[in-house]
């Protein structure tokens, strides 16, 4: 019987992957995708029901431009949330050039704190039974859902933080 990988094991793998990323942009553009991960989810917020309306053929775009579709309002925010992230975070390090000193405690910080925040996002985006099934099956992701309020507030604070210990 194959066994499928924890839950955790991807959480983990998206971790390293973020942190080895970051020494790669250094400070400053990991900040932006930091950044970009809360315009992600401001976007994503405030615009899923209406693109989930669009795809389900109920709004029209110049009263020509229509898809009907077959998804879930949580595909839509996910997806939504994720082509955000990916076109701002991309767009602001593309225009950006300063790349900062590289601190491997800030770009740790910075990385682990924005897989927290996009993990929890996502998670939350999911309809209730798929997120719990997730949940009872992943420690780790038990632990960064329930402690969502913390990765909306901690990024900022760590960049005040760690700013003034810069000076």
């Amino acid at each position: 019987m194959e066994r499928i990988p924890s839950w955790d094991v991807f959480i983990g793998l998206a971790v390293v992957l973020a942190v080895a990323y970051g020494f790669i942009l250094k400070r400053e553009k990991t900040i932006t995708v930091l950044c970009s991960t809360y315009i992600a989810i401001v976007m994503s917020s405030s615009f899923t029901e209406y693109v989930f309306q669009f795809f389900q053929g109920n709004k029209v775009i110049a009263n020509q431009i229509w898809i009907r579709g077959n998804m879930s309002e949580s595909t839509v925010a996910i997806g939504l949330f994720l082509i955000v992230l990916f076109f701002v975070s991309g767009a602001i390090n593309s225009s950006s050039s300063s790349s900062g000193d590289l601190s491997p405690f800030e770009v740790i910080v910075y990385t682990t704190l924005t897989v927290a925040l996009a993990v929890s996002t996502i998670l939350g985006y999911l309809p209730e039974e798929t997120r719990n099934n997730i949940l009872s099956s992943s420690k780790v992701g038990s632990v960064i859902y329930g402690l969502r309020t913390l990765w909306v507030i901690a990024p900022p604070i760590s960049l005040v933080i760690l700013n003034f210990r810069r000076k």
